[in-house]
């Protein structure tokens, strides 16, 4: 049975003396950001991964990643590649793998769909045999 990880494809990063800014998390924001702020955001994601997963722990494992994106213009190969660390990380950092190695992370897809209301990526986990 698949356990289904919800992440956002958008981040918010707030300060305090000056107006908020949300952006969206993909190579293009990843290669220009200051290594603090990519730091923070991914910080926050291995917090809402190990919170979505609670304990779960898997031997081997095979993903899909369904990336729903709020225009039809948008990469979503640039976002996948981002998040998919950022969620690997976190699955190792939360102790729900060993390692994010093809040891480990035996294969994955992907599929990429329009939703202008709620953009987001769902990752499924799917446990494999050993």
């Amino acid at each position: 049975m698949a356990t289904k990880i919800v992440l956002p494809i958008h981040y918010t990063q707030t300060f305090r003396t000056k107006k908020d800014k949300t952006f969206l998390v993909g190579m293009n924001w990843y290669r220009n950001a200051h290594f603090l702020v990519t730091n923070k955001v991914k910080s926050d994601y291995h917090n809402m991964v190990a919170k979505q997963l609670k304990s779960l722990t898997f031997k081997k494992i095979r993903l899909e990643y369904r990336v729903y994106v709020s225009r039809k213009n948008t990469d979503g190969h640039n976002i996948r590649s981002v998040i998919e660390k950022f969620f690997l990380d976190g699955l190792v950092e939360c102790g729900a793998i060993k390692d994010d190695s093809i040891d480990y992370v035996v294969g994955d897809t992907s599929l990429y769909f329009l939703d202008k209301e709620n953009p987001r990526i769902e990752i499924l986990i799917e446990p494999v045999l050993l």
